[in-house]
């Protein structure tokens, strides 16, 4: 007989859990009526039980102990939505029972994606993590279901709300880096500390999770060549503009007969794109599927409701499979050896900017370097010299990555080069 009840174990409760507490309560009806049986938190773990919390918490069980929610006879769904390493072992304790899992654990997915999933399909139960790359966007179950059988050669994403909205309020409103840090910081769009966002790691994490899905290839994500947006200057911006972009860090992954072209960088991108057009905190996520063609998956990529709504949005399904005693989703798929096109090797165009003595001579001198490693430019600004010095913007034709990068390391070196050369890629394909 069916279960009337699907008991939940909630792994943390800070402002994700709270929204999804929430969205539990005030959608229960409807809730109960898409899955065919009431959901009910009995358990949840937090770090300080006396902490005050915008939620109800009567008739839950509150502890401190992850570990023993994953293992607790009352739980039939677990939810981690703790974060970080730490949570390995409550996850696989709970999958090794036949517990399924809901989590919006980036980490834990980027890094023990593969195990966890074979380790679900060993025990037939299910592993969700629609929260952990690109917030409220339903893109993994997309890409789990309705394109499960696609071949794409083609993703380009825009998957951390902070830095977006860092580099949106520096074009928009003129300010420099930390003004437009502080800001996002001020509106919760930031941490205090924001290394992760700021460095690209958790764009890297997050390409490393959906490249997992859409090439069906395992791919470490300490393994990405990864840039982020520290350094930024809003000159860089000024001069995007000048020439008909925007700045946006972007996580790539394109899949062509050399292997797959994996890189998390900021780039300057051509107005004209409809990642272009994504702003502030919202995320979006470009594919181009062999029989689907190009679409474009778009929303909010952070924030308490777009996340809970996600986890719920799993958890809907994880409950409706175990009151059917079904499981949708078939067992573990063998994932593609990685085969990847090194960086050195990628063909890409290059914004440069030099800060120079204002002299005769220079120009011809930044021009042999590039000649000197097979770059040639494309497009060129000299701004009027101040107090002896002159801002030259380039733009280059493509290239070997390597080889712009070479130029770049021959040009600051020249006498003439006041400040270290400013360099940004252009994605323009």
């Amino acid at each position: 007989m069916p279960s009337s009840v699907v008991r939940i174990g909630l792994l943390g409760c800070g402002v994700v859990g709270q929204g999804f507490l929430r969205l539990l309560r005030e959608r229960e009806r409807l809730i109960r009526d898409s899955v065919g049986a009431t959901l009910r938190v009995t358990r949840v773990a937090v770090r300080d039980p006396a902490k005050h919390r915008e939620c109800d918490l009567t008739g839950i069980r509150v502890a401190t102990d992850p570990l023993a929610v994953a293992n607790a006879e009352d739980v039939d769904l677990l939810i981690e939505l703790i974060g970080g390493e730490s949570m390995l072992e409550p996850v696989r304790a709970a999958l090794q029972r036949g517990i399924s899992v809901v989590t919006a654990n980036k980490h834990l997915l980027a890094v023990h994606g593969g195990e966890l999933e074979r380790l679900a399909a060993d025990s037939k139960s299910t592993i969700r993590s629609e929260a952990s790359a690109g917030g409220g966007i339903p893109v993994l179950q997309a890409l789990e279901h309705g394109l499960r059988t696609e071949h794409f050669q083609f993703l380009v994403a825009i998957l951390n709300g902070t830095t977006n909205y860092i580099l949106s309020t520096m074009e928009r409103d003129g300010r420099d880096f930390a003004e437009a840090l502080q800001a996002a910081q001020s509106l919760g769009f930031a941490e205090s500390d924001p290394t992760l966002d700021l460095s690209g790691a958790d764009t890297a994490q997050k390409l490393a999770i959906l490249v997992r899905r859409a090439f069906r290839m395992d791919v470490a994500y300490g393994s990405i060549p990864t840039e982020g947006i520290i350094g930024m200057e809003l000159e860089d911006l000024r001069q995007a503009d000048r020439f008909g972009y925007t700045v946006k860090l972007l996580g790539i992954a394109l899949l062509n007969s050399e292997g797959l072209d994996l890189r998390v960088h900021p780039a300057f991108i051509p107005k004209r794109y409809l990642l272009a057009a994504v702003r502030d905190e919202f995320n979006g996520i470009y594919l181009r599927g062999e029989a689907t063609g190009s679409m474009l998956f778009y929303g909010k990529g952070a924030g308490a409701l777009p996340t809970a709504q996600a986890v719920l949005g799993d958890v809907i399904v994880a409950a409706r499979e175990f009151v059917a005693g079904v499981r949708f989703l078939g067992a573990a798929e063998k994932h593609e050896p990685e085969r990847r096109l090194p960086l050195d090797a990628v063909r890409t165009k290059y914004y440069l900017r030099l800060i120079v003595e204002d002299r005769p001579g220079v120009l011809a001198q930044v021009a042999a370097c590039l000649g000197g490693t097979n770059v040639s430019v494309a497009q060129m600004f000299q701004a009027e010299g101040i107090r002896g010095e002159a801002s030259i913007t380039i733009l280059t034709h493509e290239a070997r990555d390597r080889d712009v990068r070479e130029a770049v390391k021959g040009i600051a070196k020249l006498p003439a080069v006041r400040k270290t050369p400013r360099t940004v890629r252009i994605f323009d394909i």
